[in-house]
């Protein structure tokens, strides 16, 4: 497993403060909080957007389709998750 990037809940909380505009406290989000909806942090379109090029620049990854963003992007730990299995996948090849 090609370990030279790091998968962390703080780096990509980071990513998420630095990219979207958020309306809560980073310290309340965790592992499993919903990013997107009314039973989420209010996060949008235009967020979800800024939050997939970040991830396409900090990771060398692309996230082709509409699909494939909302399934990443339910939360930190499934983004985690997400990443985490593309990057063992590219360096396994």
């Amino acid at each position: 497993m090609d370990s030279t990037k790091e998968v962390s809940i703080e780096l990509l909380k980071g990513l998420l403060v630095e990219n979207t505009m958020l309306k809560v406290d980073p310290e309340t989000i965790t592992t499993d909080t919903i990013l997107f909806g009314e039973e989420g942090i209010g996060l949008d379109s235009l967020d979800a957007l800024q939050m997939i090029v970040a991830v396409e620049k900090h990771y060398g990854l692309e996230i082709k389709d509409p699909t494939m963003a909302r399934d990443a992007l339910q939360s930190l730990g499934v983004l985690r998750d997400w990443i985490q299995l593309r990057l063992t996948s590219a360096s396994g090849s």
